[in-house]
């Protein structure tokens, strides 16, 4: 890691903006829970809940890594809520704004790592790099729910305590995003 300077860089404003995202994408996909069970859709409720705890652990990865800043993080107040206008009724609507805002944080993720590897900043890179890949694999999720909302399922989930990763199934191997030990996993209820 390079050394840390006195002024704003990059990576600064980007861990701002994804913790920001993290935080908003946790209480939005929980509120999509509450909407699919509702709708007595238990499997995607489980769904959302596991994203929400993966945005969870992106988030925190991301607090740890403002350790890596001169600046303080007074901003970090102002982040966090989700917007009520767009949680639907409807769980296929809410799924449709969940592969969107996925899609969106991914390709967030994919310039902030440029940001943090410039910058020097190896763990807001690490998180970011995770976060995004996590992101990719939610919206892959919610897609292959949404092409199935009308068969019963078993809606277990299992996150990644290291990385956010989320599994439709238990783990049978070490995490494919951050390598870490199957024992990382943990079921999302």
């Amino acid at each position: 890691m390079t050394s840390i300077t006195t002024h704003t860089v990059k990576t600064e404003e980007d861990l701002l903006k994804a913790y920001e995202s993290e935080s908003r994408a946790r209480w939005t996909y929980n509120a999509f829970a509450e909407a699919a069970e509702k709708e007595g859709r238990e499997n995607v409720a489980r769904l959302f809940r596991a994203a929400s705890e993966a945005e969870n652990v992106h988030a925190g990865c991301i607090l740890r890594s403002f350790k890596e800043t001169s600046r303080a993080t007074n901003e970090l107040w102002k982040a966090g809520m989700y917007d009520p206008k767009i949680v639907h009724q409807s769980t296929a609507e809410n799924l449709r704004e969940a592969i969107n805002e996925s899609r969106g944080l991914a390709d967030m993720y994919r310039d902030m790592v440029k940001d943090a590897e410039n910058d020097g900043w190896d763990l807001a890179g690490t998180c970011f790099r995770y976060a995004g890949d996590v992101d990719s694999i939610h919206e892959n999720l919610f897609k292959k729910t949404l092409e199935n909302l009308d068969e019963s399922g078993s809606g277990e989930y299992c996150i990644c305590e290291s990385c956010g990763n989320t599994l439709d199934h238990k783990p049978s191997g070490s995490c494919e995003v951050c390598g870490a030990s199957e024992s990382a996993f943990r079921a999302v209820h």
